[in-house]
Order: C-alpha cells, then sequence, then structure tokens
C-alpha cells in the first residue's frame, strides 16, 4: 500500500457545503487555488444530501490518487468509511476542517483554518494511519456505548455551534445526573471486566468535542486503540477528565480503567446503541479492532 508524493497529481474534494454553517465557502477560491499549488488536478463534488458523499467516493476513486473531505465530523466520517470499504486500490485520504469540532482533522495534525489546512494538504506529508472497524463498519476516531451516545444526542446543534466543546461537557454533567448503569462484558488479551458500567470508549484519535479529554497521548500510528471503561461517574470524574488527568495511573481503580488492545468483544445487557464517529446506527454486541497503519493519509505536522 505504500504511496509516495511524487504520486499524487490528482485530487477529488468532496465538499459539504453546510458544515459549520457554512464556514469553508468563506474564501473557498483561495483553498482551491493553495490546493492547485500543490496539486496538478484538483476537482471539487459538492454534496446536496447525506449518502451523496459516500456515493462520489465510489465513483471517484479509480481514477484519482487524493480524496479530500471537506466538511465536518460527519462528512469525514461518511467518506473515510466509503474509501475503507473498496478493497481495491485505495487514494489517500485527506480532511480540510470545516465543521465545529473536526476531531480526526485535529489528530492529523490539520491546522483548523481551511486556508491554512490547504497548505499544509499541499506539503504532501503522507502517514499510514490506524483506523479502527467493527463487525464489518469502519471508524476513524472513536466507538461508544453508554454515556458517550446520551452526550451527542444531548447537545443542540446552535449550543454546538456557539460553544463548541464547552457545549460537550455541559451536556455530560447533564447526562452524568440521568444516567442509568448496564451489564457490560468487555474481553481482551489485556483486560477484562464483568460487572455495571456508564460508559465504554475505544478511541484511535485523541480528541472528542475539539479537545483531549481523555487520552492525551493516543498515538494512531501503534496499532492499538485507547480503551476507558467508566463503572460510575461523578463530578470528581468531569473535574479529572477536564484536567486530562485519567492516564494518571493513581486514579486506577476508582471507577474507571484504562487500557490498550487491539482487540476487544463487548457484550452488553440490554442492547446497548453504538457511537462511532457521532454516527449511531448499530448496537451491541460487538468485536472491536485496531486496523494497523491502514490507510494512507496527508497530515499535517511533519513531526506527528
Amino acid at each position: 500500500m505504500s504511496m509516495n508524493a511524487s504520486e499524487l497529481k490528482r485530487v477529488s474534494v468532496i465538499l459539504n457545503p453546510k458544515a459549520g454553517q457554512g464556514r469553508l465557502l468563506n474564501n473557498w477560491n483561495e483553498v482551491i487555488t493553495e490546493l492547485k499549488n500543490g496539486f496538478h488536478d484538483v476537482q471539487v463534488y459538492e454534496t446536496t444530501a447525506p449518502g451523496e458523499g459516500a456515493s462520489f467516493v465510489e465513483q471517484l476513486h479509480a481514477d484519482t490518487d487524493v480524496i479530500l473531505a471537506a466538511g465536518g465530523d460527519g462528512t469525514v466520517h461518511e467518506i473515510a468509511e466509503a474509501l475503507l470499504s473498496i478493497e481495491e486500490r485505495k487514494p489517500a485520504f485527506g480532511i480540510l476542517p470545516g465543521g465545529t469540532c473536526n476531531d480526526f482533522s485535529r489528530a492529523l495534525g490539520m491546522n483548523q483554518n481551511p486556508l491554512k489546512a490547504a497548505e499544509q494538504l499541499s506539503q504532501k506529508n503522507i502517514r499510514h494511519i490506524d483506523i479502527g472497524e467493527f463487525d464489518g463498519h469502519f471508524f476513524t476516531n472513536f466507538w461508544g456505548v453508554g454515556l458517550i451516545t446520551h452526550v451527542s444526542e444531548s447537545i443542540d446543534p446552535d449550543t454546538k455551534e456557539r460553544f463548541g466543546r464547552l457545549s460537550y461537557y455541559l451536556s455530560a454533567a447533564k447526562s452524568m445526573q440521568t444516567w442509568e448503569p448496564f451489564e457490560i462484558s468487555v474481553q481482551s488479551e489485556e483486560f477484562q471486566f464483568e460487572g455495571k458500567a456508564a460508559m465504554f470508549l475505544a478511541v484511535n484519535g485523541p480528541f472528542t468535542g475539539g479537545i483531549k479529554p481523555f487520552f492525551p497521548d493516543t498515538d494512531i500510528q501503534d496499532g492499538k486503540l485507547d480503551c476507558l471503561l467508566i463503572e460510575e461517574p461523578s463530578i470528581s470524574f468531569i473535574w479529572d477528565v477536564l484536567q486530562n488527568r485519567l492516564t494518571d495511573t493513581s486514579y486506577e481503580g476508582q471507577g474507571y480503567h484504562y487500557f490498550q488492545s487491539s482487540e476487544i468483544q463487548i457484550k452488553t445487557a440490554p442492547q446497548q446503541l453504538i457511537d462511532c464517529d457521532g454516527e449511531r446506527e448499530h448496537k451491541t454486541p460487538s468485536v472491536v479492532k485496531c486496523l494497523k497503519q491502514h490507510i494512507s493519509a496527508l497530515t499535517g505536522d511533519v513531526s506527528f
């Protein structure tokens, strides 16, 4: 799957013009001009409805060297999953961040200013990055059950636009007052658990809601997912999250457990809705895996 920068000439940009209240369109001509400085051929395809980004990937993948997702986390997830579902030659993947949180673009070291991100993409810094997989589906950033699904459901879109990361924690605190424990079985080579829990997270990228609340040192090239099991949330738990202290092992056993693994089996009772990169379409049980350095991506920070 090796690919070098000199081979990257044709770029297909799949643009969600509504992402982030249309923020990408503010200086779109300059963004495209910048991409044309780095690539021989730049074509733009605008989506008008959910699912259209995936259709564009299917149509374009055989005749392009790079597919850029221009939009927010939903756009990135849709295009990445479509790209990962292709079994033959895959183009490289890149992101022009245009949403509110842009979590996976941050994991790739992308500047959050679209014009500066276009400059970074034109440098053609290729890395082979890990991808999450569960039951035949793919994710770039995170997989979770429990509180994470309640949190994302309870964020009002307008609040999210105005307050971004803060809205995530306001709704998290609200969710924690109404959380319902469920039975969970977590089985991996590195960690086993049977009992009641409030949330389980397996992450590939370190960002959730625009900041690094749970896993500040996540590596998206190590072939492992960083996993967090929360038995019982509390106000002190929220405080630890906000201070990035969850990976401090002195807190281990105080209601949450941290481990890394490349494959985890999850069973729950009752069945739990899965939140995968903010999309909620599937339910437990599930086998969650990390596919090591599974896709070529254009990254921002060379030292990455």
